[in-house]
């Protein structure tokens, strides 16, 4: 974890050294819909994540077929947990609760076919690290933040479509390190997102 720290460090270190050298800085506003599939589990209760919100902000900084997209997101995704089955505990039960996160990715993205025409495409891909602020408890269920991991890493790739002031994306993230705490379970994520370009 000490490794993913540093090199998170040095990412944005680079990253803001980067910036005052590139003329154009462009924000864009999004919100959007994101797909989980991790699931893992935790002594006697199994966590699936699924379907979730997101919405921040992303930069686009610099003026030619290159250029750096950091960005703040905000996710909350929901969590279906599951109790199992057990010799005291004969009855299934289920419940959902929701997972809120902070995404920090630093992109790489490259303009296929511009910046300020009708229509730009372009493809990205670089790091997301992720930090966990909150998990709602539920009554029955011993399942709350202690049990993820507050910091993980992701790879991301992606691509994406501008049609005048307008901008469509779609992100695939892939987990570097497990999601829980105490359990094995990276949390690979697709995220479809639409916002603003200003």
């Amino acid at each position: 974890m000490k490794q993913s720290a540093k090199f998170f460090s040095l990412v944005i270190a680079l990253a803001l050294f980067t910036v005052p050298a590139m003329a154009q800085v462009k924000v864009l506003p999004k919100v959007g819909l994101n797909f989980s599939g991790v699931d893992a589990k935790l002594q006697d209760l199994r966590a699936e994540a699924r379907v979730g919100w997101n919405a921040g902000l992303d930069f686009r900084i610099g003026d030619g077929v290159l250029f750096l997209n950091p960005g703040l997101h905000y996710y909350s995704y929901t969590a279906r947990l599951i109790q199992d089955v057990s010799d005291n505990n004969p009855v299934k039960f289920q419940e959902e609760t929701t997972i809120q996160n902070m995404k920090l990715p630093v992109n790489l993205g490259i303009h296929i076919t511009g910046d300020d025409g009708l229509l730009g495409l372009h493809i990205k891909g670089g790091i997301v690290p992720t930090y966990v602020i909150g998990v709602d408890e539920k009554a029955g269920f011993s399942f709350d933040k202690n049990d993820l991991n507050t910091f993980t890493l992701g790879a991301n790739v992606g691509a994406g479509v501008d049609i005048l002031f307008l901008t469509v994306d779609a992100n695939y993230e892939i987990g570097l390190n497990n999601f829980f705490a105490d359990a094995e379970g990276k949390n690979n994520m697709f995220t479809l997102s639409v916002g603003l370009k200003f």
